[in-house]
């Protein structure tokens, strides 16, 4: 692959004042609602074994705080993951919470519950009164309101609620076990055993009876005496979740065949229950037991249904068993419906099914001792691609101008890297130059471009030593010597600190005309490329002791190696790499969702992620529908005059958002009116020609 050898596009340079969406405010992690008997957890004492899950508000209730005794964990509308203090949360951001929620019964209640669960019981004690007057649901508004009294410590309080839930619903377990709970919570165990049963008559199945009350006759009769009250529980008509619990029994005692008949069961008559699927996925799945999860759970899951543990454990029944296509399938369901709530847990396995994938393909031939390279060029920020090459996003440059020619890094020596490093080492020499041909366009009067190597049929290279400057000077056609600058680097490493070198080669003069450099740990990269910025900026054109205008160290070394990634989609989509052998691309699109949320103000981040979606269409993928409700809030944030919403098209379609798309056309398409070179994009981006 020859270095000029991509079609020569119009000059283009920089856009306006990248716009700054609105802040979006912080709200506790997504809840489902409550079911009626929820509200109140499962008494303290030691378990028989795992519990079952509770329902949502129960596991609130009992659950410690997120992030520690200081630390409460919340998210905000794009997705993010907040770490505040106890301080802040409670004295700024629950009260606003409150507020806002005040009217609505479902969402009040989730923020009650989190409250409760961050131990702030007695912040939320007005709304949880609240509650009982805008909740139509008047089981939940007072048994909510009980749990918050228990937890605040206001027992009498607590049983009067109660009480006064019993009058109103006379056949309420949920009563009886919040009772319970207070007569636990006052050392009464025998009245609390008593509650429990009595609750258990009312409702065999309500999940912190059966948990509570095993618990208690655990504690009273020991390993030796439990079998028989799960038989005493199982026998009561119509009850499954005892069973769940004897199944689980039996696999402790190695009795797979009796546990098996009891799941078959349970579930030939609970099968669509959540806690029942829950439980069964997660005991054969850990006793590995997989015949018998392909028979009981495979079939009756469903994404954006069922909760989403039993995906989970679906997941690992597939990395146990090696089936990655299986996986592979059921991990994209579970991104689409759950990624924005759960996205730790699935993150691992992107990863482990790709080389699950990539495993099973034809071993690549052994590399020739000297391999041939070519150099790929990106003459436009590489967010261009997978977005139709939109040149109204960048704003003509007066003459005179020159071109920049940013190369890939070489590495000095043959360094002995940790187990995994070999990749961020690999990120660097690529990313540098990107960031650097992208600021070009955006702050110097000038155009940038990125050369990376490629190793031929196809994959990354990593040169031992910069490419000679006269050698890549004879490239460049004649006419365009006079106009061209080569910035060429190397990167030594020591340890765990990096050492970059630069050097600016006026091709015209055919000689080098400056020189930057500096080192820092790799934690401190961001730093690095921030000063070599601002000491090769006189030398590009641009002005002494450039900085970008928002963003810290922090997020320019995430970004830059966000471009480095990205790269290898725009390379791959180009037929540079093997489409077969691409590895992570959901990662990459996760990492560059990440990097625009860590410093929002800078709208190209947000392209850049928008430039993936587009080109992972282009490619068949279908990890762009994964993004869809994420993209979705941004365009919903994002002014209609702005550049993100002006090229919106192209990622809302690819995450099967047209709709969304054509609710706003008519007001974007009017805010851009006059502008034709956007107009004529717009048509070629709608008719399907990128």
């Amino acid at each position: 692959m020859g270095l000029f050898n991509r079609k020569k596009k119009p000059d283009a340079p920089a856009p306006a004042a990248p716009e700054t969406p609105k802040t979006p405010p912080v709200v506790p992690p997504p809840a489902s609602t409550p079911a009626k008997a929820a509200a109140t957890p499962p008494p303290a004492g030691a378990a028989p074994a795992k519990p079952a899950a509770a329902t949502p508000a129960a596991a609130a209730a009992a659950a410690p705080a997120a992030g520690g005794d200081d630390v409460v964990e919340a998210m905000d509308n794009l997705g993010r993951r907040v770490r505040l203090t106890r301080s802040e949360y409670r004295t700024k951001v629950l009260p606003e919470l409150l507020k806002a929620h005040g009217s609505d019964a479902d969402r009040l209640t989730a923020v009650i519950m989190q409250a409760v669960r961050d131990g702030l019981a007695s912040e939320v004690l007005a709304a949880a009164n609240r509650l009982t007057i805008v909740d139509k649901d008047v089981e939940r508004g007072l048994a909510v309101l009980a749990v918050v009294q228990r937890d605040a410590g206001e027992l009498d309080s607590a049983e009067a609620t109660l009480h006064e839930l019993e009058q109103k619903r006379p056949q309420s377990a949920a009563a009886k076990v919040g009772l319970a709970m207070v007569a636990e919570r006052r050392g009464d165990a025998a009245r609390c055993e008593e509650l429990l049963w009595q609750a258990l008559q009312l409702d065999n199945n309500h999940p912190d009876a059966v948990h509570g009350w095993l618990q208690m006759r655990h504690r009273a009769v020991g390993d030796a005496g439990y079998r028989a009250e799960l038989d005493k529980l199982v026998a009561l008509p119509g009850t499954w979740r005892a069973s769940l619990w004897l199944a689980r029994f039996l696999l402790t005692q190695n009795d797979p065949a009796g546990a098996a008949a009891v799941y078959r069961d349970v579930l030939a008559r609970a099968g669509n229950e959540n806690d029942a699927l829950i439980m069964a996925a997660s005991d054969l799945v850990q006793g590995r037991h997989h015949t018998l999860v392909q028979e009981l759970i495979e079939k009756r899951f469903q994404p954006g249904r069922h909760h989403p543990h039993i995906g989970v454990a679906l997941l690992h029944h597939y990395l146990m068993t090696n089936d990655g296509a299986a996986g592979e399938q059921l991990l994209h369901a579970m991104y689409v419906h759950y990624g924005h709530l759960i996205p730790g847990d699935l993150q691992p396995f992107t990863a482990q099914f790709d080389r699950m994938r990539l495993g099973k393909l034809p071993p690549l031939p052994k590399p020739p001792t000297q391999p041939r390279l070519g150099l790929y060029r990106f003459d436009r920020p590489s967010w261009f691609a997978g977005l139709g090459d939109p040149t109204w996003l960048l704003l003509k440059k007066p003459l005179p101008q020159k071109q920049v020619l940013c190369f890939a890094l070489a590495l000095d020596g043959q360094p002995q890297l940790p187990a995994g490093q070999e990749d961020d080492l690999g990120r660097l020499v690529r990313g540098l130059p990107m960031l650097l041909a992208e600021q070009i366009w955006l702050s110097t009067p000038h155009r940038g471009a990125a050369v990376l190597p490629l190793t031929e049929p196809g994959g990354w290279a990593v040169m031992g030593q910069p490419w000679p400057e006269e050698q890549l000077t004879q490239q460049v056609p004649e006419t365009e010597r006079a106009d061209t600058l080569l910035v060429t680097g190397i990167v030594r490493v020591d340890g765990d600190r990096r050492r970059i070198d630069l050097w600016v080669y006026d091709c015209g003069k055919k000689q080098r005309i400056g020189h930057a450099a500096a080192d820092g740990a790799v934690a401190d990269l961001g730093k690095v490329y921030l000063q070599l910025i601002a000491e090769l900026w006189p030398l590009l054109g641009g002005p002494a002791g450039y900085k970008p205008p928002v963003g810290e160290a922090p997020f320019w070394h995430r970004y830059a190696e966000g471009l480095a990634q990205h790269a290898a989609l725009v390379v791959t989509q180009a037929g540079g790499m093997p489409r077969e052998r691409l590895y992570g691309e959901r990662y990459i699109t996760l990492w560059l969702q990440q990097a625009a949320l860590m410093e929002t103000r800078y709208q190209p981040a947000f392209w850049l992620l928008a430039s993936a979606l587009g080109v992972l269409q282009q490619m068949g993928s279908k990890v762009p529908l994964e993004h869809a409700r994420f993209l979705a809030e941004v365009f919903k944030q994002a002014p209609p005059n702005s550049a993100f919403a002006r090229l919106a098209v192209v990622p809302l379609r690819a995450c099967g958002l047209d709709a969304v798309w054509q609710a706003r056309r008519p007001q974007i398409v009017a805010a851009a009116q006059g502008d034709q070179e956007y107009a004529a994009w717009l048509a070629r981006a709608e008719g399907g020609s990128r």
